[in-house]
């Protein structure tokens, strides 16, 4: 009886070891497949284009071209603005007067230089028929000469034959030196009168500066209109108000922010690819993009841009035979965000798709 009992201890005993070794037996094969597939997941991980960045969204700011107080904020933060909408105001009764003052100066300048160009005219034809007159009386003068010298050379031989008295020869030889007077003076006096251009020139020069006026009070007109032209602040793209920077009442200096626009609709990643993979990248590749925020949903996006340049290095050599440094790539996701969803600054998980994915 002890014998058997003995017995049927000891084949508890075995069967209680084998139980024990197929229960190691079948946790150590769960085991290692659990670790095989999970190496198998990790690998394939690694070799996926999966990387992460941060959610960002084209950023601008708005400002003034020119100084001044702001009269009124059209807008308030959260606000969405199109391209060209009106966003703020400055005063403009200062630049309404500075405008004012230029259009006088200008209409000043215009009369000044109106009469200027009469002074021109009127010295124009002075001289001009002063001119004319003295080339008159040389003309004269010449033909007055020319008829002297004939009647004093007929004298002269006829004097000498006896035919002509002494007083006929005294009298050619007196017109004859008059007549070359007359011409000497006519002559002088043509001269003089041609010299009075120069009151032409002076008039000229008189309403050149005065054009030169005009200019400058035309100068000081556009200079006021583009200051009038600049107090309305428009939206250089299309978004939403992130950030207001100054109130209703604050003076601004020309580029001083007054607004933050962000394109919250059209959000994209920014990631970078190692060397070894940038390859399988290209233009128009799809991809998927998930956020913590919305563990549940898949946000799709398309590569935009791929760095031609290499940034820093993803691995440093180890040594010059069997290692190098491998460099990373810049690519750029767009992702649409039509419902806003998407924040600037959340970390996405980006997975480039290859192939049938």
């Amino acid at each position: 009886m002890n014998m058997d009992y003995f017995q049927k201890i000891n084949i508890k005993k075995t069967g209680f070891l084998v139980f024990l070794l197929v229960i190691a037996a079948a946790s150590l094969f769960i085991f290692n497949q659990y670790f095989y597939k999970n190496q198998q997941v990790i690998a394939s991980e690694r070799e996926e284009l999966a990387v992460t960045g941060t959610i960002e969204a084209k950023s601008v700011t708005a400002a003034f071209k020119v100084p001044g107080k702001i009269q009124e904020l059209h807008v308030n933060e959260g606000d969405r603005v199109e391209l060209g909408g009106s966003l703020a105001l400055l005063e403009s009764k200062e630049l309404q007067a500075k405008l004012t003052q230029a259009q006088a100066a200008r209409e000043a300048a215009d009369a000044v230089a109106n009469q200027a160009q009469k002074g021109v005219g009127a010295a124009t034809e002075e001289v001009e028929a002063a001119i004319q007159y003295a080339e008159s009386k040389v003309a004269q003068a010449e033909v007055g000469l020319k008829n002297a010298k004939q009647l004093y050379d007929r004298v002269v031989p006829l004097h000498e034959n006896g035919v002509a008295s002494d007083k006929e020869l005294d009298e050619a030889a007196n017109n004859y030196e008059l007549a070359q007077k007359t011409l000497e003076e006519a002559e002088a006096g043509l001269a003089q009168a041609e010299s009075a251009r120069k009151k032409v020139e002076v008039a000229e020069a008189a309403h050149g500066a005065a054009l030169g006026q005009c200019k400058q009070a035309d100068g000081a007109i556009s200079e006021a209109q583009a200051y009038l032209d600049n107090i309305l602040l428009t939206a250089p793209i299309c978004g939403y108000i992130t950030q207001k920077f100054l109130e209703a009442g604050e003076m601004v200096n020309a580029g001083t922010p007054v607004f933050e626009i962000t394109d919250l609709a059209n959000t994209h990643v920014k990631v970078f690819i190692s060397e070894k993979k940038i390859g399988r990248v290209h233009l128009g590749q799809e991809a998927e993009i998930r956020v913590d925020a919305f563990p549940d949903k898949v946000f799709k996006g398309k590569v935009v841009w791929i760095n031609n340049a290499g940034e820093f290095a993803v691995k440093k050599a180890v040594d010059d035979q069997h290692e190098r440094d491998i460099r990373s790539f810049q690519v750029k996701i767009e992702i649409p965000n039509p419902d806003l969803v998407l924040k600037t600054g959340m970390t996405a998980r980006v997975k480039i798709l290859e192939g049938g994915e």
